[in-house]
This record gives C-alpha cells, structure tokens and sequence, in this order.
C-alpha cells in the first residue's frame, strides 16, 4: 500500500526535474508542469481519505494514510486536501498563462519543486518543521522569480530575509509553548509565545513595517513568479497560521488578538491603497494592490467569529483571479516594452496587446473587489459585516481599493493612448497584436473565470464554508 501524503511530495518533485531537462521545449515543458499540477489537484479532491484505491498493478494507494518520513509523521487530514487542492489548481493556472507570456521560465519546474515543499508544510507534524519547508521554499523561490539570462532580483532576496528572520520566532514559540505546557501558572510563557508568533507572521505575510518585500517581489524579476509567491506560497502561509491557531487555541483567545489582527490589518489597507494610487510602475502597484488585500483578509480574522474565518478563506480562494491576471499583464506588456513597465513608456501599448492590457484592468478590477469580479463576492460581504460595529474600517477598505483602481485607470489611460512623437509611431506601426490566438484564448479563459466567479458565488462560497467548519477555534 503506498501512502498519499508521500505521493504528493515525490510526484511534483520529480516531474520537476523531468520539466527542467524538458526547458527548451516550451511547450511539452508547460504542458507537463500544468498537467502534473492539475492531475494532482484533481486526485487530492476526489480520492477518498479512508478507502484505498487500486491502481494499476494491484498497487492500492490510500490518501489518508500517515506515513513517517526522516522521522516526522505526514498525514492528509480532510482540511490539508482542500488547501493542497488550492495550491495546485492555483499553481496549473499560474503554469497555463506564463506558458504563453515566459514560456522558458524556471517557473515551471521551480514552481512543481515549490509544490512539492509547501505540500509538506502542510501535512509535516508537529507544526514546527513545517517552517523549515517555508524556509527552504523561500530559498527555491529566488530561482523561480529570476528571469532568464538574469541575475537573482532584489525582491526574491528580500523574501528570503524575512522569511529567515520569521524562522528563529517560530521555533522559539515552539519551545516556549512546550514549557507553558508543563508549567500553565506561567502566563508570561504564553504572552511571549504570543509576541513572537505575531511578529514571525507579521514577516511572513508582509505586515506594515516588513512590507517592503511584496513590491519588490511583485515589481521584480518575473510578475508570474511573484504571483505564485503572493498566491500559493501566501496561501500557505495562510493555512499554516490557521492550523497554528487550531492546534494552539490560546492565543485566538488572548484579550488582545481581535484589536493587534485587526490594527495590522488596517495599517497594510491604508498603506497598500495610498501607495497603489501614487505608483508609476506597473510592478509596485500589483505589489500593494496585493498588500490591500492581504490587509482585509486581516481585518476579517480579527473580527473573531465564524463569519471573518469563512471570508478570509473565500478571499484565499479568490485572490489568484486578480494577482495572477494582472502578473499576466504586467509580463505581457513588459515583453513588447524590452522590459520597461514605467508609465511613461507604456503609452499606447494597449494597441499592441490588448489581451495583456486586459488581464491587467480585470484583474486589478478583482483585487479591488469590484462589482462583477471575483474580488467582489468576499470584499463585499466584509464591508456589510464590519458597517455595524466599525465603519471607519469600511471607509478605509473602500477607499484602499478606490486607491487601486485609480492606480489602474491611470495607467489604462496611457495604453490607449494614441502616440504623439513620431518615433512612439512605430509601437503601431507593425502591425496588428503581436499576441497569439493562443494567448488570446487563455487569457480570456481567466478573465470568464473570474466574472463567472462574481455573478455565481455560489460556485465557491460552499467551499470556504466547508473549510471554515474544519477550525473551532473561534467556537462551533
């Protein structure tokens, strides 16, 4: 009987050194990198935890099954495959649009070897080793955002330090915990694992002051492989806070949790939202359009009830409709423009690609939580659940993401510009779009994904309430 949990370390690991000698063919690479992600994100949900399934061979593989690797248990519990299933259908459509716009990027096999290490953050026991993967995949990251022929970016070594300095607090929290446990009378033990918790996190998630690797991430290097960072390697940092809270429920308990969570949360949307709107590069603006929504999701746990917890999964789910499609964007327009994403040099480029100029305004449209997108349907259930108790916060998430969405018009307005000096001429004067049929049905794949989202929330809402009934530790 071979265990899951085990498959879904080695399998990604090892078709990421198949798509790695593979490179060079761009196609068969991609489609082997969105393959593998798809086909695991699919097995994840459907086979079950308990009954083994029979292969070919007579071979039985059961999903559930704890295995014990270098001396640490793996477990798939019903929560850890609905989150495994995030990343990897989340990573097949990062996979599917850097296939047309960086199609011989490390990306996709960095990406399966990133997958492979965050999968283990989730199912590695106890929870204290699982930042050890963090770490390393952190460490894997740089490669993934360094575009070809480059040097590593400043933004993937930035994320390395501050997931390293997040390290010492986590294993330290660890130890501390294991003391308070033999010793409960001593409830500085648990304020100072509290402290040290929310500042490990606060780096870990680019909290306001350590923000400042989530511009540099998301404006250097490669936009689809900051994507993945902001979306599945957040994500996974997200669900490993979760199970924190779960497994420790005294500090969602603390007196203090609610305003610190909450406090946090605001700083980043009243940040994120008056930088967005002062930008003159495309990449920093999908930086802080990433930093306001990862600020609202803060504001929703800090609320303390059933309801902030379904919202903060929702926005989990929903969020790549928005960073990604605008990575995209940004990638393809950065590609006509030799690399430049200053608004000045973007003037009418629009003309040139409009299927990137699309991904850019819909998904920014997402990320501000517009009516009709996929942003909306979660935005806007936690401004109605804050406008009794705190409407100033709804003023300021309202305004954050009006400070994206002029940030885009903006930048919207240069695109279709139509050039004024002559030798702006020859941006139209090659011709028609220089992007493929291709490109244009893959692109347009996304951007129906996420409308389809925002008029029929009810094809993912379910599924933030099934994953939210999994944590008790806000109570039944």
């Amino acid at each position: 009987m071979i265990s899951g949990a085990l498959l879904l370390l080695i399998v990604p690991l090892a078709m990421a050194g198949v798509v790695y000698i593979l490179l060079r063919w761009a196609s068969l690479s991609a489609l082997l990198a969105v393959g593998t992600a798809l086909a695991l994100g699919v097995a994840v949900i459907l086979l079950p935890l308990d009954q083994p399934v029979h292969f070919w061979g007579g071979r039985e593989i059961t999903l559930g099954e704890a295995v014990t690797f270098f001396g640490r248990e793996l477990v798939v519990e019903q929560v850890d495959r609905w989150a495994m299933a995030f990343l990897f259908l989340t990573s097949a459509g990062i996979f599917s649009l850097a296939w047309r716009f960086v199609p011989h990027s490390l990306l996709f096999p960095m990406g399966l070897g990133l997958l492979s290490l965050l999968s283990g953050a989730l199912l590695i026991r106890p929870l204290i080793y699982a930042a050890l993967l963090i770490e390393i995949a952190a460490a894997l990251s740089v490669f993934a955002l360094q575009a070809e022929g480059q040097v590593p970016t400043r933004g993937g070594l930035r994320y390395l330090t501050f997931t390293t300095l997040a390290l010492p607090g986590l294993l330290v929290t660890h130890w501390l915990l294991d003391r308070y446990a033999l010793m409960p009378d001593e409830t500085g033990l648990l304020d100072m694992a509290a402290a040290l918790l929310a500042i490990s996190f606060a780096l870990l998630l680019g909290v306001v002051p350590f923000h400042t690797w989530v511009p540099a991430v998301a404006g250097g290097g490669m936009p689809l492989g900051g994507s993945f960072v902001l979306t599945v390697a957040n994500g996974t940092v997200w669900f490993l806070l979760l199970d924190f809270l779960q497994t420790y429920p005294g500090f969602s308990s603390h007196p203090r949790f609610g305003s610190a969570v909450i406090g946090m949360g605001l700083a980043m949307v009243l940040l994120g939202g008056g930088l967005a709107l002062a930008q003159r590069r495309l990449g920093p603006l999908l930086g802080y359009a990433a930093l306001v929504d990862n600020g609202a999701a803060l504001i929703a746990l800090g609320t303390k009830g059933r309801l902030g917890l379904t919202l903060v999964l929702l926005s989990l789910l929903v969020r790549p409709f928005g960073l990604v499609l605008m990575a995209a964007g940004l990638s393809g327009l950065r590609a006509c423009n030799g690399g430049a994403d200053r608004f000045d040099a973007l003037r009418g480029l629009g003309w040139k690609a409009p299927w990137s100029t699309a991904a850019l305004v819909f998904g920014a449209l997402s990320v501000a939580g517009l009516p009709v997108s996929a942003g909306f349907v979660w935005r806007w259930s936690l401004c109605r659940a804050l406008s009794p108790s705190s409407p100033g916060s709804v003023v300021l998430i309202l305004l954050a993401g009006a400070g994206v969405i002029v940030g885009i018009w903006r930048v919207l307005l240069v695109l279709l510009a139509r050039p004024r000096l002559p030798k702006d001429r020859s941006v139209l004067s090659k011709g028609d779009s220089t992007e493929g049929w291709l490109t244009a049905v893959v692109v347009a794949m996304a951007i129906l994904g996420c409308i389809g989202v925002g008029l029929f929330p009810q094809t993912i809402a379910p599924l933030a309430v099934g994953l939210a009934e999994a944590y008790t530790f806000f109570g039944p």
